[in-house]
């Protein structure tokens, strides 16, 4: 009877910890749940758990085959197995509902336990006069204020036209140099065309000659490395000739010792056969003369067929080491046409920038200083029971899942003022000068 105790002892401590790890979960879970009666809107994703308690096994079981993680459709349901289509309202009823279904699905004499946890609401979006407009991450308690933090705060004018203005500086800046590559390496190119042993460039501007002394180095180096490639493609053709050559004249020094061989068997092979004939000598000396005679024949016709071979890779390494200058002049070509491409691209933009860094520089500051100092107005779009209502918001309005806070400074779309059109306008010298 000890041993038996002993062995049923863990058993029981198991059985009884379940349980009390299940009561502790849903003391901790199901009231908050219940207690909560906010509507789920659309898209909010939540993780459905059900529990019930067994009473012949004497401990709680969860139906995972049920729960899991759910999102609600834009209609307001959730879609879960064996139920079909549910309607979410609010967690107090939809919980309500799952157990009532459950209990009339399974003919339960009790309803399960169903515990609702909000794994992420749908984000809300921040559009308008901001810094950073875009999709943000909701939480409970979300203010307009808050959500005008997330977003960077209000546009500020005055900064944001100078950052645009710094960047087409830089922008312009960025095609001159590229306007400098180009026109680099459009004269080394030039350079390799005509067969010129060293690359003439254009002098550069005052303000870029330590940059383009770069330039022009790297140019030099490719001028360089590609000279040095085509004289040993050269080189190795004309060496690859030369041994053919040579190649040549050994096999035609070794057909001159075939034919004389072939001319001494056959007269060997006459006078036998004249001996043969008055029975004077045996037929098998016949014999091996005449084997030994197709052996040298066919000699020679490997050594004429090496040569004529050797000959036809001679007259093709002539065509490569002839067409090799035409092939390059050809790439060349296609290169300088590619590049006189682009320079007329980046002139066409460098045209283009010029024209916006100069209204950029003519609109006044004054103006947008003054329009910075004006109050915010927020219009929350809110999607409510299938439609959207548009209300005005204060800083200290609470947002729900979903919502949309457009965020409106008044006069930011406005013109510039007379004061801003009696500002001095930039020329296109000082833009230029200004890039530099």
């Amino acid at each position: 009877m000890y041993m038996n105790l002993s062995h049923r002892a863990p058993h029981l401590f198991v059985r009884a910890t379940s349980v009390i790890s299940a009561l502790v979960f849903l003391a901790g879970a199901v009231s908050p749940a219940l207690a909560d009666s906010a509507t789920l809107a659309p898209q909010t994703k939540i993780r459905l758990t059900i529990v019930q308690w067994i009473q012949s096994k004497g401990q709680f079981e969860r139906w995972d085959a049920i729960g899991g993680e759910y999102t609600v459709s834009d209609a307001g349901t959730v879609s879960l197995p064996f139920l079909g289509s549910v309607s979410v309202g609010n967690m107090t009823d939809l919980t309500n509902e799952i157990a009532k279904r459950l209990q009339a699905k399974m003919g339960l004499a009790q309803t399960p336990a169903v515990t609702i946890d909000v794994l992420d609401y749908p984000a809300i979006y921040v559009v308008g006069d901001v810094m950073a407009p875009g999709e943000y991450r909701f939480r409970s308690g979300l203010s307009v204020l808050q959500s005008l933090a997330m977003s960077g705060g209000p546009l500020r004018a005055g900064p944001q036209q100078q950052s645009q203005t710094i960047t087409l500086v830089g922008e312009l800046r960025e095609i001159d140099h590229s306007l400098l590559r180009s026109a680099a390496k459009l004269s080394r190119l030039q350079a390799e065309m005509s067969g010129a042993k060293e690359i003439t460039f254009d002098h550069p501007p005052a303000v870029d000659q330590q940059y383009a002394a770069s330039i022009y180095d790297e140019e030099r180096v490719i001028f360089q490395a590609r000279a040095s490639a085509l004289d040993r493609q050269s080189t190795a053709l004309v060496e690859l000739r030369d041994l053919l050559k040579a190649e040549i004249d050994t096999l035609e020094e070794k057909l001159k010792g075939s034919d004389d061989n072939i001319h001494s068997v056959e007269e060997q092979l006459t006078s036998v056969k004249t001996l043969v004939e008055k029975g004077l000598t045996i037929t098998s000396r016949q014999m091996d003369l005449e084997r030994l005679l197709t052996t040298y024949r066919s000699d020679r016709l490997d050594l004429v067929t090496a040569i004529m071979r050797g000959r036809q890779a001679i007259n093709e390494t002539t065509r490569n080491l002839e067409g090799l200058s035409d092939t390059r002049r050809s790439e060349i070509a296609s290169e300088v046409q590619a590049e006189k491409a682009k320079v007329d691209q980046f002139k066409l933009k460098r045209d283009t920038t010029q024209q916006l860094l100069l209204e950029d520089l003519s609109t006044g500051t004054d103006v947008k200083k003054r329009i910075a100092e004006l109050p915010l107005t927020f219009i929350v779009s809110r999607r409510e029971k299938g439609q959207v209502t548009q209300f005005q918001a204060s800083e200290t309005t609470e947002l729900a899942p979903g919502d949309v806070v457009r965020v409106t400074r008044p006069g930011m779309a406005d013109g510039p003022s007379e004061d801003a059109a009696a500002l001095p306008v930039e020329t296109e010298a000082d833009i230029s000068q200004a890039s530099r």
